[in-house]
Parts: C-alpha cells; structure tokens; sequence
C-alpha cells in the first residue's frame, strides 16, 4: 500500500467519534431529518478535508524529497531545500540533504580540480598514453595518442580499443619492442600495458614511447658532453701553439737570427694554419652544443617562402605557393633548417636539371616542408645523421644533425629518403600544427 493512501487511511480512522455521532444521529428519532442531514455533510466533508490537507502536506515534503536526492543523482548540486529553515524532525532531515550537498559539490570541485591537473600532466608527457575501462573503451587519450590513430580525442573516447590498431598489442603485460606503422607516424615504440582497478573492474592503461626520439635526445646530449671536452682539449693546445708563435716572433727581431729567419718564419706559418685550423674546427663543431633554446611565437608559413626565395633568389630553387596557415614555433631556427635542407639538394642537383623544388603542405594536424631534387640519390641512409659524417669533401657532418635537433625541439621530425618516382631525394621536416584554440587565443 502506498505511504500516502496508507496516511489518508490513518487521517480517516482518527474520524471514527464523528461516525459514532453520525450513527447515533441516525438513530435518534428525536432530531429534525434536515438537521441530521446537515451535520451528516458537514461531518464527512470536514474528515475529507482534514484527509486531504494531510495527504496533499505530506506529498508535498516527498517530492521535495525526491527532487533533491534526484539532482543529488545527477550531479546538480545547485538545488537546496528551504524548509531547512524551519523547526522539527522534517527540517532536520532537509538540513542533512543540504550538508550532504554542499558535501558532495566539494568533492566534486576538488576531483574535477584534480582531473585538470592530470590532464594538463598527462598532455605535457612525451608518451602516448591509452586509458580503457573494463569493456575495452577508451576513456582517456593525450595528444600524442590522438596523433598517433591520427583522430581527435574527443572522437576516440567511447570507441571500443579492440576496433583500433592497438587491438594487437592488448595480450601482453610485458614491455615490448616494435617497428610498426602507426596512422599518424612511423618508427620504433616501446608498448607497456598496466592494468588497474575501476569501480571494481578490471581495466587497462597504454603507454606507447617512441624509442627513436629518446634515443636522439640521449644521443644528442653524449655529442653536446663530448664536444665539450674537445673543446677544452684543442683550446689547451692553442694556447701554447700561440706562445710559441709569439716566442718565435722575438727570436726575430733578434740581431743573429738572420741565418734561420726564413725557417723560422715556415714554423710561423705552419703554427699559424694549424691554429686558424683549430679555431674553425672548433667553432664548427661547438654549434651543436651551443644551440639556443627556441624561442616560439606563432606566424604565418608565409613569412618563411618569402624569406627563403630572397636567400635563395639566384639559386636554382622552384617554391610553389605556400597554403594560407600559422606554426607554432622559432622562424629563425625554422629558416635555419629548411637553409640547410634546400641547400644539400641544391648541392646534390646535377647541371642541367630541374630546380629543386620547395613545397609546404597543412593537412591532418601537421606543417610538413618538402624538399625534392633530382641528384644520385642517399647512398647511405643509416649515416645521415651520425654527428660528423659527411660525404662532401668540405662538409662538417653536423648540418643534419642541426636540422634534427631544430625539429626535435619543436616536436618535429627530419626525414630524408630516395624518391620513388625519379631519380633524387626527398627531404621532409614536419610540424605539429597548434591547436585551433590556441591560434584564435593568439591571432
């Protein structure tokens, strides 16, 4: 029986001494039939009212009730009883409802507080991270992740892992090494998977780290540490190289130093190359370690065809239009490496061909730069970029190795390899392209 009909039914029951009036009514003879009749109605309609009042007083508390717990439910915790205002056992049980709101609207500001945090950590780390729950589905993805299936977050959750290419990496706990082709990149990973616990459940998190890149980094820093120490090491040699020239020198100017003069002055002169050759060894090679943070702003690719047809205007260079779009990143490193790019391709072009061609493209959320010649070819791709090997006869080894090192620090990449539709290379640096929110924030 309901609460309420079972109250109305109460309420009913406290009306039995006007029944018993009613009866008695009845059966004295004594009283008009008309007064009988008038107290009868009004009796009757009196217990109905009362009834009504109390069930209608009492609905009005439960779905009061009910309403609060109902946007308690649902996460609003904008709603609050008023009658907590008032005195009794009913305004103490609106009082709970509110203490547990505002309870629950604290806790629920402090998680959501926290949940930004995480996300702005977990997009900060240089790894693809995956989060599923229990039934396979992709709750969370960082931006490398989403760059990686070549999708926006947003369209990643809710879509079943199992439906994605990272299905065949789900049957081992154990760290694994792969060469695979991802939608959004190739290139070596490192794929971890944890498991954890969600509301009970079993789930699972992805970590996809691309060894390439930590290997580069790691790379770079042992070349930066060792250019260090030949540094120190040639400039402790030409400082005494230097006195000598100067001890030589006074030797010179003195009154019998005429009958070797002249094989002084050819030590002079073979100290002298010696030590210009130092310096610009040196100072070539200190460019790698002393590479300047970049300093990014965001600008239209534009700017960079304009430049680059100035720098190269009487060079056999063809740049076709560049697209109407913005990078987020240093135009003078950026001018720096596509430089050093055009400038191996305009070296490997033969005389008599076609002019190296500079395109830009902006397409699935990346700046890519395409350098195409029409020479030989890359003979030797595993070395192109060791630090210091070169297959010029003046070449100091370190232009690609800049070039790398200027696309790492802008989460890029540099990639050289032969053309399949000709003959010569293709040469590739690719940008991430900012965030559509980010471009408007700063436009």
């Amino acid at each position: 029986m309901a609460t309420d009909l079972r109250l109305f039914l109460v309420v009913l029951s406290s009306a039995v001494p006007v029944s018993l009036l009613l009866v008695w009514l009845a059966i004295d003879s004594t009283w008009p039939t008309a007064v009988k009749a008038a107290i009868s109605v009004i009796c009757l309609l009196w217990i109905l009212i009362v009834s009504g009042a109390a069930r209608g007083e009492l609905l009005r508390h439960v779905r009061t009730l009910s309403n609060l717990v109902e946007s308690i439910r649902t996460q609003d915790y904008s709603m609050k009883g008023s009658r907590a205002r008032e005195s009794g056992e009913l305004a103490e049980l609106y009082q709970q409802i509110n203490s547990l709101t505002d309870s629950l609207k604290s806790s629920r500001q402090g998680e959501q507080e926290l949940l930004s945090i995480l996300d702005k950590v977990v997009s900060q780390i240089n790894v693809a991270i995956v989060v599923c729950d229990s039934r396979s589905q992709i709750r969370l993805v960082n931006q490398l992740a989403a760059a990686l299936l070549k999708s926006s977050a947003d369209e990643l959750v809710g879509v079943s892992i199992t439906d994605t290419v990272l299905a065949q990496f789900l049957d081992s706990t154990e760290p694994r090494l792969v060469d695979f082709r991802f939608p959004g990149a190739e290139g070596r990973w490192q794929i971890t998977q944890h498991h954890y616990r969600h509301e009970g459940q079993a789930s699972r998190i992805l970590f996809i780290a691309d060894l390439r890149q930590v290997l580069s980094d790691e790379e770079i820093a042992a070349w930066q540490r060792l250019i260090r120490v030949i540094g120190h090491e040639v400039n402790n040699s030409l400082t005494p190289i230097s006195s000598l020239c100067q001890t030589l020198g006074g030797m010179l100017a003195r009154p019998d130093s005429a009958d070797y003069a002249a094989d002084v002055r050819e030590g002079l002169s073979v100290i002298a190359d010696r030590a210009r050759g130092l310096q610009e060894f040196i100072s070539v090679y200190a460019r790698l370690a002393r590479l300047p943070e970049p300093h990014k702003v965001l600008f239209a690719v534009t700017e960079l065809a304009g430049k680059l047809q100035r720098f190269f205007a009487s060079q056999a260079l063809e740049i076709t239009p560049f697209p109407q779009g913005s990078v987020f990143g240093d135009p003078v490193h950026l001018e720096q490496a596509l430089i050093n790019l055009i400038k191996n391709a305009l070296e490997a072009n033969p005389n008599g061909a076609p002019a190296v061609r500079l395109s830009c493209q902006l397409q699935d959320g990346q700046c890519e730069f395409q350098i195409v010649d029409h020479g030989a070819g890359i003979g030797n791709p595993q070395n192109l970029f060791v630090p210091f090997y070169t297959t010029k006869p003046e070449g100091a080894g370190i232009g690609l190795i800049l070039c790398r090192q200027i696309a790492t620090g802008h989460h890029g990449r540099v990639t050289l390899e032969n053309r399949s539709d000709g003959p010569g290379a293709l040469a590739r640096l690719t940008l991430p392209l900012p965030p559509a929110p980010q471009m408007h924030a700063t436009l």
